[in-house]
């Protein structure tokens, strides 16, 4: 048998080599797509039954977790933690834990994420350290100072040493004794990957307040109790909070989203999308090579012919076929898995690290990415093989000596079968270049939409400001120092001689995800329930709500050094310190839907946040500028006066008078003379922000467009195939309709006119499957059914592709010598 084989592979190895080659870039593109989809989406997170391990938010009264979804959700406030613990009973444990940045020193001093855990932390999770161990009930009663570190963390900078443990390491300033170091892939955030993690200690204010959000909290289920059953729970739990509490939440109450969907799945839809596209791209291989294949063993029908006269089974030529088929199949998976690390590099490399992917450093070819490598090439080894497999196993001698012959015209059965395979593949192309054309399109939109404020000369600095030099933030209150640090960052940029303008803000466009409060607007009556968001007519404050906006807090050179115009009123000014009245400026959707038919400057309004409510007169109307992404609806935002009310975290943004690059040295330098121990966490123009902001749709864009293109080169070859393969075996017709003083249009008309009748079923096809597929391009490109003439633009391309494909085959056809073809038989 194995000689068989290699005897029948070796007889023709230009077409072994082309089938194999044709395989390997099919396989090998599917094989680096899912390496990245499994070790981003498919691998469980590393915590015993992690579809028990829940997240529990803040949210409003219509909130609910929506899977795939960007959800507005907001951090919880110890408060509510202490009383979900203490009255919520579907679940086993539940813990808290607070993002937060460290300055990790030594000989050379570097910022890197940490998470503040509360006590049960890593015991809800249900983690064992790989070295040490981690926070014990004595670690939170003392104040001893004790941290663990992270597996990469660990190997990075302490090249994995054992030793570490016990030994003492400089972070924020003071000796902390390291105790454990976590396992490799321990990854419990999507917000940022923790380097290390320190005891979290509730002091009395922050314990119980209902006013100081940041907290993350986990939990885990108990066995048999649902989500929706803890989420009934929740609610119930949340009115009575509501009830004990009425100033302090405003229609507020948890809720619940699995950790595993809320760290990954607004991701999932983007993966889940490239790996459909990829493997449209397979099975339209596979129907070319089940062309290529059913051509060679139609060559071969005697041979098949005579093993049956002989004695050989129809299963046993089935068998060989098949075997063939899948040995073809095994050596072009190999060649795919060995060429795959060549696609997922550059793949990885165009996400930026903005897009806060987690797990890209675990992207590998492991033994599960082989085994899935396996199980495709053998599936496309029976997917293209079984057909000619079965056109030989039927074959009969006497049909076969008399019409096998080199000159006998293919069988209509035959025909219809490469037609329709050949349909099948201009469809699917159709199907990808369609949706690569629409993403193509939402991406180039992007491009040139108005991100509401000017990238050009302008460049923003993440600062991580040391807590044990400036304090915790303070909601309510005013942290002095963090002012007084804003304002000489400030001054000592506007000495520098490229420095334009400079403004702090606490987020930054298309970095910042909307933060929605009910608003009340004074003197104005409650609007109908069913006009509000949410259906409440009157918050915690005794005020009629009208709606929600977002906030953002911001120093009067802000809107100066990112471009965002005025409109009307006037900006933030020196005089707007906290020793004179609050004033705010709203964004321009702030004012069309909060103030469709009056001036809104003058009007006095209050924010429903907690029992501290901003009571502030509104100044000034800002333009609009993109929040959390250009493909999202611009919010309504209010701005407050960063004098008032000091951030805990900050961007610093400068115009530049020159290139952008050119105050990058002087944003360091200026910070640095400030103060050494700040850190710069990110610093980028905003013309990159805005590029990095476009990844999602870059990113699909450009895969799904490649995977088309290739697509529609298969097709092509495809289609070539059939009809070349088609004209040699009409060779002795063709003679005789020469002959008979057939013209050269005839000729080349009929070669030419099944090419395209076939693509052109192919395109209806495809046409149809794409209307059906509409939904699926609605998760990556808005609205997809406004696309007639991008569908008219794929079908030319593929008609014009067509053309090309037969331009050889007709030739062929043409070149026919009557005298030569009739003597051949």
């Amino acid at each position: 048998m194995n000689n068989v084989l290699i005897r029948s592979l070796a007889r023709r190895p230009s077409l072994s080599l082309t089938i194999v080659l044709m395989l390997a870039l099919a396989i090998g593109a599917n094989t680096a797509i899912y390496s990245v989809a499994k070790a981003v989406i498919l691998t469980p997170l590393p915590f015993p039954d992690p579809d028990r391990v829940v997240h529990i938010f803040e949210g409003s009264d219509q909130d609910r977790y929506q899977p795939g979804r960007e959800n507005s959700l907001i951090s919880v406030r110890g408060g509510s933690f202490q009383d979900w613990r203490e009255q919520c009973h579907s679940f086993e444990s539940m813990a808290a834990a607070r993002l937060s940045q460290s300055i990790l020193g030594g000989e050379h001093a570097i910022v890197v994420d940490s998470l503040l855990a509360a006590d049960g932390f890593f015991a809800t999770l249900g983690v064992r350290p790989e070295l040490g161990r981690y926070f014990d009930s004595q670690d939170y009663a003392g104040d001893t100072r004790v941290v663990v570190l992270s597996h990469r963390l660990w190997s990075e900078r302490y090249n994995s040493d054992p030793s570490v443990i016990g030994r003492d390491v400089t972070i924020d300033g003071a000796a902390q004794r390291v105790i454990g170091v976590m396992p490799a892939g321990f990854y419990p955030s999507r917000w940022s990957e923790p380097q290390l993690w320190s005891p979290l200690r509730w002091d009395p204010a922050t314990k119980n307040s209902r006013v100081l959000w940041g907290h993350i909290v986990y939990a885990r289920l108990k066995p048999g109790v649902t989500l929706s059953e803890a989420q009934a729970e929740m609610d119930l739990v949340s009115s009575h909070i509501r009830a004990a509490h009425p100033q302090d939440y405003d229609h507020m109450k948890a809720v619940i989203a699995p950790v595993a969907g809320y760290t990954f799945g607004h991701h999932e839809q983007m993966f889940w999308f490239l790996l459909g596209a990829v493997g449209l791209v397979l099975l339209i291989a596979c129907a070319n090579v089940a062309n290529l294949m059913l051509a060679r063993s139609l060559e071969r029908a005697r041979e098949f012919a005579v093993r049956a006269a002989l004695g050989a089974t129809r299963g046993a030529i089935l068998k060989l076929v098949l075997a063939e088929s899948i040995v073809l199949a095994g050596l072009g998976g190999l060649l795919g898995a060995l060429i795959s690390p060549l696609l997922i590099r550059p793949a990885v490399a165009l996400l930026p690290a903005a897009s806060r992917i987690p797990r890209l450093d675990d992207v590998r070819l492991d033994g599960g990415v082989l085994l899935f490598t396996l199980a495709i090439s053998v599936l496309a080894g029976l997917l293209f093989g079984i057909a000619p497999g079965l056109r030989a196993a039927r074959g009969d001698l006497s049909v076969e000596m008399r019409e096998g012959g080199r000159g006998a015209s293919i069988g209509k059965r035959e025909r219809r079968l490469t037609d329709v395979l050949v349909v099948a593949e201009v469809a699917l192309s159709l199907v990808l270049l369609l949706g690569a054309g629409l993403l193509v399109e939402a991406f180039v939109k992007l491009l040139h939409d108005d991100p509401g404020f000017r990238p050009a000369r302008a460049v923003a600095a993440q600062l991580s400001i040391p807590a044990y030099r400036y304090g915790r933030y303070e909601v309510g209150g005013r942290n002095i120092t963090r002012q007084l640090l804003y304002d000489r960052i400030e001054r000592s940029l506007q000495t520098s001689a490229g420095v334009e303008s400079v403004g702090v803000t606490a987020s930054l466009p298309l970095r910042h995800t909307p933060n929605p409060w009910s608003i009340s607007i004074e003197g104005r009556p409650a609007p109908p329930p069913d006009q509000v968001q949410g259906g409440a007519v009157s918050g915690p404050s005794g005020l009629p709500k009208h709606g929600s906006v977002s906030t953002q807090r911001v120093t009067p050179g802000y809107f100066a050094a990112l471009g965002i115009p005025l409109l009307r009123g006037r900006l933030f000014d020196e005089h707007d310190r906290p020793d004179v009245p609050l004033v705010a400026l709203i964004n321009d959707t702030a004012a069309r839907k909060l103030f469709p038919n009056e001036d809104p400057i003058g009007k006095r309004i209050t924010l429903d946040m907690t029992s501290y409510f901003p009571k502030a007169t509104i100044v000034g109307v800002v333009g609009d500028s993109r929040m959390n992404g250009m493909d999202r609806e611009i919010y309504p935002q209010v701005f407050w006066p960063m004098a008032h009310l000091p951030s805990g975290s900050a961007w610093v943004v400068v115009r530049s008078r020159g290139p952008a690059s050119a105050v990058v040295d002087e944003i360091r330098q200026a910070i640095r003379q400030v103060d050494s121990d700040v850190g710069i966490t990110e610093l980028a123009t905003m013309t990159d922000i805005l590029s990095d902001s476009l990844w999602r749709q870059r990113f699909a864009a450009l895969l799904v467009g490649l995977f088309a293109v290739l697509a529609a080169l298969i097709a092509a070859g495809g289609l070539y195939s059939v009809i070349s393969y088609s004209v040699a075996r009409q060779t002795r017709e063709l003679g005789v309709r020469i002959a008979l003083g057939a013209g050269r249009a005839e000729i080349a008309g009929s070669v030419l006119g099944r090419g395209l009748r076939v693509s052109a079923v192919g395109i209806g096809v495809g046409t149809v499957l794409a209307i059906v597929a509409r939904r699926f391009f609605a998760q990556q490109v808005p609205d997809p059914r406004d696309s007639p003439g991008m569908l008219a633009g794929v079908a030319a391309l593929l008609l014009v592709l067509t053309v090309l494909a037969c331009l050889v085959p007709v030739r062929r056809a043409l070149a026919v010598d009557p005298l030569t073809a009739l003597r051949s038989e």
